[in-house]
C-alpha cells in the first residue's frame, strides 16, 4: 500500500506525473480521499485495473519503486474480497433508496459473500473474520428487531424471502398485528385503476359480505407475501401493507441539504451576529442565499 500511496500522491502533486499515466493506460488514477468511505478500495481497484506491464512503466516514469507480482496479486484480492463491503456503503449510503428496510437483507447478503470469499482467499482471511466478528456485534440488535423486520418484509424486493422458514410465519402473524392496529380513516382505498379483473369480481356479486377486521387484514398481508413483483408501485394495491411500508420506512432526511443551505452562511454565521433571533437568522440567510434573485428584481 505505500507504493500505491506514492504514486497516488505523484500523481496527486504533478500534473506531469498524472498526464504520463494517463498516456501509458489511457486512463487516471483515483486519489484516495479520507471523507470518503470507499475512496480507498475505488483507488486501489482502479491501480488493478492497469496491466502489470503498464503499472511497470508508470512506476518506471514517476520513480517508485515497481510493484511486485506477490504485491499485485495481494491489491487484486484486496479489491475482489471488499467489492462486497463497498457495494453494501454505497447501497446504504445512496440518496435513491433511503429505506430502513434495505439494512437487514444488505448485511445478510454481505456476511454471505464475504463466507463465500474465505473459501479461495490467500491474504484477507483474518480481515474477512474481523469483518464479520464486527457486524455480528455492531448490528445485533437490528437482527431481532421488530421494528426492523417489519420495514424489510414490507418492501416489496425482500417480503419474507430474507428469513428462514420458521421464522416466516411469526413475521407473518407481526404484519398482521401491526396493519390491524392501523387507523382506518387514515388508511386509502387501493388502486383499482385499471384493473379489470377485480371490476368484474365486484360486478358478479352473489351477496354482501362482512369479514372481520383482522380476517380482511390477514388476506391482504398474505397477497402481498405472496406477490412477485418487486416494484414499490404494486404497494398501491394492498393500503394498510403500504401504511406499514410508510411508517417504518420513512427514515430522517440528511443532514447534507442543511449543511450546503449554511455553506452560503458567509459572515452570517459569525460571532457578530450571535444575538440574532430564529426569524430574523432565516430572513438573512435566504435573503443572502437568493442574493441574485433580488438584485435581478432592483435591476
Amino acid at each position: 500500500m505505500a507504493k500505491c500511496s506514492a504514486l497516488w500522491n505523484k500523481t496527486h502533486r504533478s500534473s506531469l506525473a498524472a498526464e504520463a499515466v494517463e498516456e501509458i493506460g489511457k486512463m487516471k488514477f483515483i486519489v484516495p480521499c479520507v471523507t470518503r468511505w470507499n475512496s480507498e478500495y475505488n483507488a486501489v481497484q482502479k491501480v488493478v485495473s492497469f496491466s502489470e506491464v503498464q503499472l511497470g512503466e508508470i512506476c518506471d516514469r514517476l520513480e517508485v519503486t515497481r510493484l511486485l507480482p506477490h504485491e499485485i496479486a495481494f491489491l487484486k484480492e484486496y479489491a475482489e474480497v471488499l467489492r462486497p463491503l463497498s457495494f453494501a456503503l454505497d447501497l446504504l449510503q445512496g440518496e435513491h433508496k433511503c429505506f430502513f428496510g434495505l439494512l437487514i437483507p444488505t448485511l445478510l447478503t454481505l456476511k454471505k459473500k464475504l463466507r463465500e470469499q474465505r473459501i479461495s482467499t490467500r491474504f484477507f482471511n483474518a480481515a474477512i473474520h474481523t469483518i464479520l466478528a464486527a457486524i455480528d456485534k455492531r448490528f445485533a440488535q437490528t437482527f431481532t428487531n421488530q421494528d426492523a423486520k417489519i420495514a424489510t418484509a414490507t418492501m416489496p424486493q425482500f417480503r419474507l424471502w430474507w428469513l428462514a422458514e420458521p421464522e416466516r410465519e411469526d413475521v407473518r402473524q407481526l404484519l398482521v398485528s401491526e396493519a390491524s392496529r392501523l387507523d382506518p380513516n387514515e388508511i386509502p382505498e387501493a388502486n383499482e385503476s385499471g384493473n379489470s379483473a377485480q371490476s368484474d369480481e365486484d360486478f358478479f356479486s352473489y351477496g354482501p359480505e362482512h369479514p372481520s377486521v383482522r380476517s380482511g387484514v390477514a388476506d391482504e398481508v398474505r397477497k402481498f407475501l405472496e406477490g412477485t413483483s418487486k416494484s414499490l408501485d404494486c404497494l398501491n394495491e394492498f393500503p394498510k401493507v403500504k401504511r406499514l411500508f410508510l411508517k417504518y420506512n420513512t427514515i430522517l432526511p440528511s443532514s447534507a441539504p442543511v449543511e450546503r443551505l449554511f455553506s452560503h452562511g458567509g459572515n452570517i454565521l459569525t460571532p457578530q451576529r450571535n444575538r440574532l433571533t430564529d426569524e430574523h437568522f432565516e430572513q438573512v440567510l435566504l435573503m443572502r442565499y437568493n442574493r441574485k434573485l433580488v438584485s435581478v428584481a432592483f435591476d
